[in-house]
């Protein structure tokens, strides 16, 4: 099944290029020309070449917002950026994370932080959120799996 646009297919779009026109995303927002999608992009991969694996979540949020605000496709922006987000996290010994459907509209709000006003806070904090959210469920898990020790294998290791 093919998800693509065919409206924007005709216009020459392709996916995994970057978009030859200009397309209205939100209400307010404003995204990067098509003409300047290439020169922001590399600005925004140079930025994310020394970040420490310590500021790697920090880092992330900014490359979703950065990337969403670019919005360098003709269609696919939102997913491919939560993959490349991701991607980003785990070479950055950082787990990856589930943007849960229900907390759509609070990460969007937090998308929007960033487009009106370079907020990146309310991002960091919904991707920590999220974070636990999508490994609490598998930790708990491990937790109940784990051998419990008795008294008496307690009180030998000393």
């Amino acid at each position: 099944m093919n998800t693509y646009d065919s409206r924007r297919w005709q216009k020459g779009e392709r996916p995994g290029t970057y978009k030859l026109g200009d397309y209205v995303t939100g209400k307010d927002e404003i995204v990067a020309l098509a003409e300047d999608v290439p020169a922001e992009m590399q600005e925004l991969i140079n930025d994310m070449e020394t970040v420490p694996n310590s500021k790697a979540l920090i880092a992330a949020a900014f490359f979703h917002a950065k990337m969403e605000n670019i919005h360098p496709f003709a269609d696919g922006n939102g997913r491919t950026g939560r993959l490349a987000m991701n991607y980003f996290l785990v070479c950055h010994n950082h787990p990856p994370i589930v943007i849960h459907e229900k907390d759509r509209r609070e990460y969007f709000k937090a998308l929007e932080a960033w487009d009106n006003d370079q907020d990146l806070k309310p991002l960091i904090d919904f991707l920590r959120s999220q974070t636990v959210k999508t490994w609490k469920k598998q930790l708990d898990k491990a937790d109940k799996t784990k051998r419990k020790l008795t008294l008496t294998e307690i009180l030998s290791k000393k």
